[in-house]
């Protein structure tokens, strides 16, 4: 005949066991959690530095449009009217342009150009200029290749102008003077918009991707 101590024994031998296995779960489990590195915490400070920066320089620019030109007038009226005018700051390249084989029916390879004017709070801003477009082969050895140079004048840029859903912005259209086959993987283009009246210019560049399969 067993005895009580034995069967009570037994118990609290399995409920130990129990208990071990599931400390030894848990602990695998909070093992696999990838906790936050000093190194993490550094490119998150960065990041919102460089946002926060961006934004001051924005604002700082706007600031100094308004400044030049209330400095100019006498009138009360005219410079508080001046101090409501939205000022262009930034005509961006937008990350989605592309090179596409043969868009809208064209012969070729052509640059669907997105632009994204900005004012001095990060507002879209509808423009009035001319815009000067370069778009340049650079490959890995020889000298770079012009592949496209236009220039759109105030009604073209007008013209260019686009809304829907997706946010506002200038959409444009360039034939590249090359063949689909010629062409890298990524091409580098430059604007260059004159705004009419005031004649500042904004200039910004960057890579846009060959939407195609043939690129090489």
């Amino acid at each position: 005949m067993k005895h009580p101590t034995d069967s009570n024994l037994i118990r609290v031998c399995s409920c130990l066991i129990g208990l071990g296995m599931l400390v030894v779960f848990q602990g695998g489990c909070q093992m696999k959690v990838m906790q936050p590195t000093s190194q993490d915490q550094v490119r998150e400070r960065m990041a919102a530095l460089q946002e926060r920066t961006q934004a001051l320089e924005d604002e700082n620019a706007g600031l100094k449009a308004r400044v030049e030109e209330l400095t100019q007038a006498h009138d009360p009226e005219i410079r508080t009217t001046g101090a409501a005018t939205p000022r262009l700051t930034k005509l961006q390249i937008s990350s989605s342009s592309t090179i596409d084989e043969q868009p809208s029916g064209s012969e070729g390879p052509t640059l669907v150009l997105r632009l994204a004017p900005r004012d001095d709070r990060g507002r879209f801003l509808q423009i009035v200029g001319t815009l000067e477009v370069r778009v340049v082969s650079v490959p890995n050895e020889g000298a770079p290749v012009l592949l496209a140079t236009q220039r759109l004048d105030p009604l073209a840029v007008r013209e260019g102008w686009r809304g829907g859903i997706m946010g506002s912005g200038y959409v444009f259209d360039i034939p590249l003077e090359a063949a689909l086959g010629a062409l890298p993987a990524t091409v580098d283009v430059v604007t260059i918009f004159t705004q009419a009246g005031s004649d500042r210019t904004f200039r910004d560049e960057a890579p846009v991707k060959v939407a195609t399969e043939g690129a090489t």
